[in-house]
């Protein structure tokens, strides 16, 4: 990473992590030079050029004599200089395309020159096993369970639990050491995944590793490891979940879920990632995070505070909202405006853990209001109902039916 402020063009064709942007983008990149763009510290017309440069270019691996490389700095030292003067963009690329070119030669040689390392072949790597990939539990059942990599797990009879991880991998639940330390995936060839498994009607708080700290919601799934090592920070969500997110600009956060891969640098979201539901969203408190949908050429959606941002198939929308409704469940309040009765009755399945059944009439009707989630569901329910149009009725002594009044 470039140590003084600002990035020259030359600065980007020379450093290694804008080559790999463009060669090999990633999330992660993405939201780094967003960041440098941001800060002041590169233009958007010398990344579009370097961009230009790298991708026209095909090494021959050949280093140009010490007079050539000499050469080529002082005119793209000339044609920066030439960059002040307005209206001469298009020119510019063209006049400084040639020397720019070259000079990405001379990078790209001394950064990508033959090695016996750089020489294996592609095939002979060990691929690093995916996050998404690590398989949940056959069973769910009635309690918060701990899975670790070894597959041995824990299981927590409490209704909420705080778990609380150190640098070194050791784990505690409220206060009792719960797992010895991990060694870091450099030192056993592989990356190893714990689970957190909220079952519905429990609830959570998980601090990882760096700090960060997450408020895991009922019906819900975290896969992480016990360690962050490199360069990035990668967890897996299945659910819902409120994430305030250590600060580390050389470590991106990124939260994958089955339709979005959100990336953060130092923040507070919610992500709500429900299987069975219609749409995702992210609800972003402070900072600022990146979110991706589709896979390999997904669309990058950068979002500001006070924004949600939600996926429905092919479909994504951003807009403004008041993000206390969206987060306040975390503190046992259930805030809602102008919602479908069907959303608000599926939402409390997931947080209680039962059964809520509803006439097409009666999850068609909007509302807006607050429920209290630390009493149980049928005051909840009953209290419901006797503010709008539905009746409610309990069956088979488990499930609930609401229904409009004839």
């Amino acid at each position: 990473m470039k140590e003084d402020n600002k990035y020259t063009v030359a600065d980007l064709l020379g450093d290694e992590r804008f080559i790999s942007s463009v060669n090999r983008p990633s999330l992660e990149n993405e939201a780094f030079w967003a960041a440098m763009r941001r800060e002041g510290r590169v233009t958007d017309e010398d990344c579009e050029l370097a961009r230009y440069c790298i991708r026209s270019f095909h090494p021959s691996g050949k280093a140009l004599t010490s007079e050539e490389a000499a050469d080529l700095w002082t005119n793209i030292r000339m044609e920066t200089a030439r960059r002040k003067v307005a209206g001469h963009r298009r020119v510019l690329l063209y006049r400084l395309l040639p020397a720019a070119c070259a000079l990405a030669a001379v990078c790209c040689w001394f950064v990508f020159r033959p090695s016996t390392a750089l020489m294996t072949p592609l095939a002979a790597e060990i691929p690093a096993p995916k996050i998404e990939d690590v398989a949940r539990p056959d069973s769910v059942g009635r309690d918060i369970r701990i899975i670790f990599s070894s597959e041995e797990s824990m299981t927590l009879k409490e209704k909420t639990a705080d778990i609380i991880y150190n640098g070194k991998g050791e784990a505690e639940v409220n206060s009792h050491v719960v797992s010895q330390s991990v060694k870091p995936a450099a030192e056993t060839s592989r990356v190893a995944y714990n689970q957190v498994v909220v079952p519905p009607g429990r609830h959570t708080s998980l601090t990882l590793g760096d700090g960060t700290k997450l408020w895991i919601n009922a019906s819900s799934r975290v896969v992480y490891p016990p360690v962050f090592d490199g360069e990035k920070r990668e967890i897996y969500l299945e659910g819902e979940a409120y994430l305030e997110v250590t600060p580390a600009a050389a470590r991106p956060f990124t939260v994958k879920t089955s339709r979005m891969e959100i990336l953060a640098l130092g923040t507070a979201f919610n992500v709500s990632a429900y299987d069975g539901e219609p749409s995702q969203t992210v609800v972003l408190v402070t900072g600022a995070v990146a979110v991706k949908t589709g896979k390999e050429t997904g669309q990058v959606t950068e979002m500001a505070p006070n924004q949600l941002f939600q996926v429905a198939g092919q479909e994504t929308k951003l807009r403004n909202v008041t993000v206390a409704n969206y987060i306040s469940w975390k503190d046992g309040l259930y805030i809602y405006k102008d919602e479908a009765l069907s959303l608000i009755l599926n939402r409390l399945a997931h947080y209680y853990g039962a059964t809520i059944r509803f006439s097409p009439e009666a999850g068609a009707l909007r509302f807006t209001g607050k429920l209290d989630l630390k009493t149980d569901l049928e005051r909840v329910l009953n209290g419901l109902s006797n503010t709008a149009p539905v009746r409610c009725r309990k069956e088979n002594g488990e499930t609930f039916y609401l229904y409009t009044n004839p």
